[in-house]
C-alpha cells in the first residue's frame, strides 16, 4: 500500500513538480523518475506498456482492489513471458498477498533483473523488491517469534501439568504420613491399655 500511495502521489504532481530536483545536484531518484524505464530496443519489445509508469499505477491500483484469490486466478492464466512475469510480480503485491506468494514475485523480480535496463532494474528494486522484502522479513520475524511464543506456552504448560502432579504427589505421601501417625498413635494406644 505505501508503493500505491507513493505512485498516485506521484501521479497528482505535475511533470514539472516531479522533475525539480530537491538539491542542485540531481538524486539518483529523480534520475530514475525523469528516465523511460526501458532504454535498449529489446527491452522495450519484451515490455512494451509496462516502460511507462502508467502502467504500473494502473495494474498496482488495480491489486489493491481486487482480492487475493482472485489476483491469484490472474496470475496463473498469465504466460512466462517478460511482460506476463512483470505483471504478476505486480498483482502479487496487494497487502493480502500470502507470504509464499509474495515470495514467490521476489524471485519472478531476480529473474526480471536479468532481463531488463538498468533504469527497469532500478525501478523494479526500489519500488517493488526492497518494500516487498521488508514485509517478507517483518512476517518471518512474526512467524519466528510466534512460533517461539508457541513453545514457551506449552513448555509453561507441561510445567505446570509437572507441578500439579507434584503437589498432589506430596498430598498423597502427606495423607499416608497422617495415616501412618494415626495407626501409630492408636497402637502406642492400645499398647499403654494392655499395659495396665
Amino acid at each position: 500500500m505505501k508503493i500505491l500511495f507513493v505512485l498516485l502521489v506521484m501521479l497528482s504532481l505535475s511533470g514539472c513538480e516531479l522533475l525539480k530536483p530537491l538539491k542542485s545536484e540531481p538524486s539518483e531518484v529523480v534520475d530514475i523518475m525523469t528516465s523511460k524505464y526501458c532504454e535498449s530496443a529489446e527491452t522495450i519489445e519484451r515490455f512494451s506498456d509496462y516502460c511507462e509508469l502508467d502502467t504500473w499505477a494502473d495494474k498496482l491500483i488495480l491489486a489493491s482492489t481486487i482480492s487475493w484469490p482472485e489476483r491469484s486466478e490472474l496470475i496463473d492464466a498469465l504466460g512466462q513471458d517478460p511482460q506476463s512475469i512483470l505483471e504478476k510480480v505486480l498483482l502479487s503485491q496487494g497487502e493480502d498477498t500470502p507470504y509464499r506468494n509474495r515470495l514467490r514475485a521476489q524471485k519472478w523480480i531476480e529473474e526480471l533483473q536479468t532481463m531488463t535496463d538498468k533504469s527497469m532494474t532500478q525501478v523494479l528494486d526500489i519500488l517493488i523488491f526492497q518494500p516487498s522484502q521488508q514485509l517478507l522479513e517483518m512476517e518471518s520475524a512474526i512467524t519466528i517469534l510466534s512460533k517461539v511464543n508457541g513453545r514457551q506456552e506449552k513448555t509453561i504448560t507441561a510445567q505446570e501439568i509437572q507441578i500439579a502432579e507434584k503437589n498432589k504427589e506430596i498430598e498423597d505421601q502427606r495423607k499416608q504420613v497422617e495415616q501412618l501417625l494415626d495407626i501409630e498413635a492408636s497402637m502406642v494406644n492400645q499398647n499403654r491399655i494392655d499395659n495396665k
